[in-house]
């Protein structure tokens, strides 16, 4: 009696989610423990161990203040990706669906994208002031452009053919989008989502730092100027963990969606 595919694949994939997941949640325990060991062995006020940065984290996350900082850049954070999903998304498709505009745009958004982008935040500063209104733009100017050109990227490598065969046979918008356009694109948009939220969250924290009067990046700042090592430690650490986790969750989502839709 031969055994179903399903049941012949499954435990092979659980294996390599399992393996996947223990060295995830083993990576951090060797980066503490060799932080740990660096901290004993310099024995210096100035580099602080993993016990007093976290019991300084502990302090701050009790602290009123930092929760609403914290609340501030995980609004900001989530809104300036989304809008960057949405108008990357958008803008990258229609651009893709013509080979004349692709050839135009791909040379500018190329340009913006490789500029470090740190240098434009005094424009950003100068037309919108300091506040949440420059800090959103910021964040959303550093996720929008690597959406947009693996959206255009993609439906550039399209099979133009799918949709005049869908216009020919008049199907109606939703069937196209569930049965060309979606298989399409939805691999170099999942894989944009994962690269767009580390790079929105960079923008979103450099923001923070130059100019705004709530956020981590304001935090930060305030402990470098008063020369709190240890806080700054566990700080860092805090926004690793904000960006890590999300980053992992969409690492997963894209595997499923590029075994399902890629080819």
């Amino acid at each position: 009696m031969t055994s179903s595919p399903t049941a012949t694949t499954a435990p092979g994939t659980f294996r390599r989610a399992s393996s996947g997941l223990g060295w995830t949640l083993v990576l951090p325990l060797i980066i503490v423990i060799v932080w740990a060991v660096i901290a004993a062995v310099m024995d210096s006020a100035v580099f602080p161990s993993p016990r007093e940065s976290f019991q300084r984290l502990t302090e701050d996350l009790a602290r009123p203040d930092f929760r609403a900082s914290i609340w501030s850049t995980v609004q900001l954070l989530l809104l300036g990706w989304l809008l960057a999903v949405a108008v990357g998304t958008l803008v990258g498709f229609a651009l893709g669906l013509s080979n004349f505009w692709s050839s135009v745009f791909s040379t500018p958004l190329f340009a913006l994208y490789s500029i470090p982008k740190v240098t434009l935040y005094p424009v950003f500063l100068l037309f919108l002031g300091i506040g949440d209104s420059s800090r959103l733009a910021f964040a959303f100017f550093h996720g929008v452009f690597p959406i947009a050109l693996l959206v255009m990227a993609a439906t550039q490598s399209m099979d133009k053919n799918l949709l005049k065969l869908a216009k020919v046979l008049v199907m109606p918008w939703h069937v196209r989008l569930r049965s060309i356009l979606i298989p399409a694109l939805l691999p170099a948009i999942v894989t944009a989502l994962r690269i767009a939220f580390g790079l929105t969250l960079l923008g979103l924290i450099l923001a923070e730092m130059f100019s705004a009067e709530s956020g981590l990046g304001r935090e930060l700042v305030s402990n470098v100027a008063n020369v709190r090592i240890d806080r700054i430690a566990g700080q860092v650490v805090f926004i690793a963990i904000i960006a890590v986790i999300p980053g992992f969750a969409l690492r997963w989502m894209e595997r499923r969606v590029t075994q399902r839709y890629g080819t």
